[in-house]
């Protein structure tokens, strides 16, 4: 859910729909969204935001997981970004910003990420280790990570890999294992992000360049079966979360008050959770 400066708003459904919000109790759907559109498992459209500059540009940025292939008889699919303009409620304009080769496209329904932050014409977007832990340690694939690009989808030449032959060049960190929401701060312009543990160990971090966040070599939480996942909460070499949660509240958006309404909370941070009922 985002709004536009006009106060209009928008949403996106899992199956695939983008909403319009035009007035009270109406809404529009907006035709025309890229094909590629990939609900199964956790997936589908997950994300849609203004560009900082849209009343002038009018570029609005989505998030999905898109598959168009498949492999061994499974259909395969990783994250991907674009971003269009709506015109008579039809998407157009699409161009991709980011999208994996389809070699390291999988078949899991899990942990695809997304959420946005813009600043300083770059924008910030999470991708989740798609249900493969051990490539969030690994700079050749795009899944595990927080990605930096500028806002047209160019590498920015300052990224810690930018250049570096086999790497992925829009990697920003490392060792994520499914962001879940990344907002930044208000007065600081510091980038905090949530992020799903697995049974245990769901974090809140400051996100910042070419660090290692430890998924999965550290963790505070365990496997699902209850089993030993690691035997290390924190490390050398690996940052720690601010905050963790366990057991776990399967945590999700995140966002810092900004509104006047309730001053003592000003620039607070608020965290929904999926289990938690708070």
């Amino acid at each position: 859910l985002t709004f536009l400066p006009d106060g209009r708003g928008l949403f996106t459904e899992r199956a695939g729909r983008l909403f319009l919000l035009t007035g009270k109790h109406e809404r529009t759907e907006i035709k025309n969204l890229p094909g590629d559109i990939w609900q199964h498992g956790q997936g589908g459209l997950l994300e849609a935001a203004p560009h900082p500059g849209y009343a002038r540009n009018g570029w609005i940025y989505l998030g999905y997981s898109a598959s168009g292939k498949e492999r061994d008889g499974k259909a395969q699919g990783m994250t991907k970004v674009v971003r269009g303009r709506i015109r008579n409620n039809r998407w157009i304009d699409n161009q991709i910003l980011f999208e994996a080769p389809f070699s390291q496209h999988r078949s899991a329904g899990v942990h695809f990420g997304t959420r946005f932050v813009f600043q300083d014409g770059y924008l910030y977007f999470g991708i989740g280790d798609r249900g493969a832990q051990d490539q969030a340690q690994d700079p050749a694939r795009p899944n595990g990570k927080i990605h930096r690009i500028h806002d047209d989808g160019r590498i920015p030449r300052d990224n810690p890999y930018a250049g570096q032959p086999g790497a992925c060049h829009s990697i920003w960190t490392l060792g994520n294992r499914n962001p879940q929401g990344l907002v930044a701060h208000p007065a600081t312009g510091e980038i905090w992000e949530s992020e799903h543990g697995p049974r245990g160990g769901d974090e809140i971090n400051r996100i910042q360049r070419g660090l290692n966040y430890g998924w999965p070599i550290v963790s505070y939480g365990m496997n699902y079966n209850g089993s030993p996942l690691t035997d290390r909460t924190e490390a050398p070499g690996y940052e720690s979360p601010v905050l963790q949660w366990t057991p776990s509240i399967a945590v999700c958006g995140i966002e810092f008050h900004q509104g006047n309404q309730f001053p003592k909370w000003k620039h607070n941070l608020f965290a929904g959770g999926l289990k938690s009922e708070e």
